[in-house]
């Protein structure tokens, strides 16, 4: 965030002591060091999904887990608490939707992080529905990081971040939501000391469009204007990232096939890939666009989602 006012919440994380939340609370707190913020752990228990049988009065159980809860939320403080003093850390509990709970408290944080079961592309399922939910509908950018399914915490490797040797990627098309993920990537990148590496995927539906991948003079009149509009999107957002963040390192280059997973195999070396998402806001709208879901669902580094 750009305002002088700092956010009330600052970074925040929602934790449930599972592999990827774990991930994403040691993330958010290195984030939170790094950029001398608070950093807020969240946990939020969805009464609705307790096990109840016809006439169970469910508010006999409210007590028991919020104590559970409260456990939960305490031991991320304790994790954090390696990297953190406990001045930076907060942490908040409740009986309720986890979703819409790290949504609203979007609304006055610089950065969510979730994480999210992991399922490689060649397993079925999607994203766990509460990082799903948020990464669509945050006021603020949203970091996902995917844990490995079935693995112990012990066995997850904490994913490298943005720095010398792992650039800032984002990908990038016509879009407003485009634009301002350039702007987040740019910034990361300056704060990270990382190479800010700028895509765009020239896709078409036509197979026509394949013969341009072999040769720079194959192709049709139609992949000629895709890779001509392309090169011009990379162009203004070079320009655009050098006028405002002139001490970054930029990089460019065109790519083509499927857009989500073009940027998602760029996840094997990079620090950090930033998207930007077309979900409108509310619950009631469209969620997360395919190209940023699948981005976030097959990229082995950490996804940020910039509305």
């Amino acid at each position: 965030m750009n305002g002088a006012a700092r956010a009330r919440y600052g970074i925040v994380v929602g934790y449930d002591d599972s592999v990827g939340s774990q991930l994403a609370l040691d993330w958010a707190a290195e984030t939170a060091r790094q950029q001398g913020k608070h950093l807020t752990i969240l946990n939020g228990v969805n009464i609705a999904g307790a096990p109840a049988s016809p006439g169970m009065d469910l508010a006999s159980f409210e007590p028991t887990m919020e104590k559970a809860a409260k456990s939960l939320v305490d031991k991320g403080a304790e994790r954090a608490g390696t990297t953190l003093d406990a001045s930076q850390i907060e942490v908040q509990y409740w009986l309720g939707s986890p979703a819409s709970q790290l949504v609203e408290a979007s609304k006055d944080a610089d950065l969510v992080v979730v994480g999210s079961r992991g399922r490689g592309r060649f397993l079925a399922g999607l994203l766990g529905s509460t990082s799903y939910a948020v990464a669509a509908h945050a006021h603020c950018p949203v970091v996902v990081l995917r844990g490995p399914e079935g693995e112990t915490p012990d066995d997850v490797p904490m994913p490298p971040r943005p720095g010398r040797d792992h650039d800032v990627v984002v990908g990038i098309d016509d879009s407003d939501a485009a634009e301002r993920a350039v702007d987040a990537a740019a910034e990361v990148a300056e704060r990270e000391g990382a190479v800010l590496h700028i895509v765009s995927v020239a896709h078409s539906v036509s197979m026509e469009s394949w013969a341009y991948v072999e040769s720079a003079k194959g192709g049709t009149e139609e992949t000629h204007a895709i890779r001509d509009r392309a090169d011009q999107l990379l162009t203004h957002a070079a320009n655009r990232v050098r006028a405002q963040h002139p001490k970054v390192i930029v990089t460019t280059e065109v790519l083509y096939g499927d857009p989500g997973q073009s940027l998602a195999d760029l996840g094997a070396t990079a620090g950090l890939i930033v998207v930007g998402s077309r979900g409108r806001g509310g619950f009631t709208g469209m969620l997360l666009g395919s190209v940023s879901h699948r981005v976030v669902h097959n990229a082995a580094c950490p996804v940020m989602i910039v509305r």
